[in-house]
This record gives structure tokens, sequence and C-alpha cells, in this order.
């Protein structure tokens, strides 16, 4: 019983400790993505990229804002492309030193210009993501599964891709901070 009140209590204070490392620090968070869908009758691609900008409140959760830019460069949007803005938000859930749960959720709204004119809204969440703070500005991450809502429409064609896996997707990256 002793070794368990030890343990809380160090869990406890791991908790408070490293919480209050990340609180008021300033972040930094891209994405590059490509989708290539390729039938008999249709193919399509696209390849998007987007910058968030965000700070780290008290409380370990951040609201980043930023734009989504996307090319169409093969398929019926041919000489097209959207932009808009983005907005994320997240939260660092400390589990041990300098390691986090850190979940997101977050989307964009993109108008369609060029040779077609539309929009595109995508709405994404990742519940399972950790993060390791393995140095002063940088922080390793790895994500299991996510949820993506993906909504086109342009002209006459309007696509709907929903997509959903907690066991097939992971994703690797680094996340940069800075005061």
């Amino acid at each position: 019983m002793k070794h368990f009140f030890f343990f809380a209590s160090l869990i406890l204070v791991s908790h408070f400790a490293s919480a209050q490392d990340l609180a008021g620090r300033k972040i930094v968070n891209g994405n590059l993505n490509a989708q290539i869908t390729s039938g008999s009758n249709n193919d399509y691609t696209s390849i998007s990229s987007s910058l968030l900008f965000g700070k780290i409140k008290s409380d370990n959760t951040y609201w980043a804002f930023g734009g989504k830019f996307t090319l169409y460069p093969t398929n019926n949007l041919n000489n097209s492309f959207s932009i808009g803005p983005s907005i994320e938000r997240g939260k660092f859930i400390p589990l041990v030193d300098k390691l986090y749960l850190a979940p997101y959720i977050g989307g964009s709204v993109s108008a369609i210009l060029g040779d077609t004119d539309g929009v595109n809204i995508n709405l994404y969440a990742t519940p399972i993501r950790f993060m390791y703070h393995f140095k002063e500005s940088l922080m390793l991450t790895a994500g299991f599964g996510f949820a993506n809502i993906d909504y086109t429409n342009h002209n006459s064609i309007s696509i709907l891709s929903i997509n959903a896996s907690l066991n097939n997707n992971s994703g690797f990256g680094i996340f940069y901070t800075f005061k």
C-alpha cells in the first residue's frame, strides 16, 4: 500500500512539474499531404500544405491559426488551386516526465479558384498522438489513428470523403516550440 501512495505521489509531482514547461511557448505546425485516387473513369490528385501558429496556455491547451493551400494538378480541376484559413485546438496531457498525450482537432475552409470555382471544407481529429519533449524547442510526435471529413464542391461535382482509423494509419513528425 505504501508503494501505491509513493507511486501516486510521484505521478502527481511529475504531472505538475512537467505541465509547466510548455506553458507560454509558441508553436509552429506545418503539414504536407498528397491524395492520389485513380479509377477507370476518374483520376483525382491533390497536394495540400498548411501552416499554423499558436501559443500554449497555462492549462496546456492551444489554439493555432493559419492557412491551407492546395494544388489540383492532374484531374478535372486542372489549373485550379484552393486557399483559405485553418484552425486547430489541442491539449498536452502529461503522462511522465517530458512525455505527453496530445490529442487535437481542427479544420479548414478553402475557396477553389482558377479554371473552376468551388469550396473545400475539411474537419479532422487525432485522438491518440504522443509527444516527447526531447530538446528545448523540439518534440517528437507519433500519432495513431485519425478521423477526417473532407467535402469538395466545384461546378456540378461534389466529393465527400469520410475516413477514420485507429489501427492502420500512423504518422511521425517533429513539433517546434519557441518562447
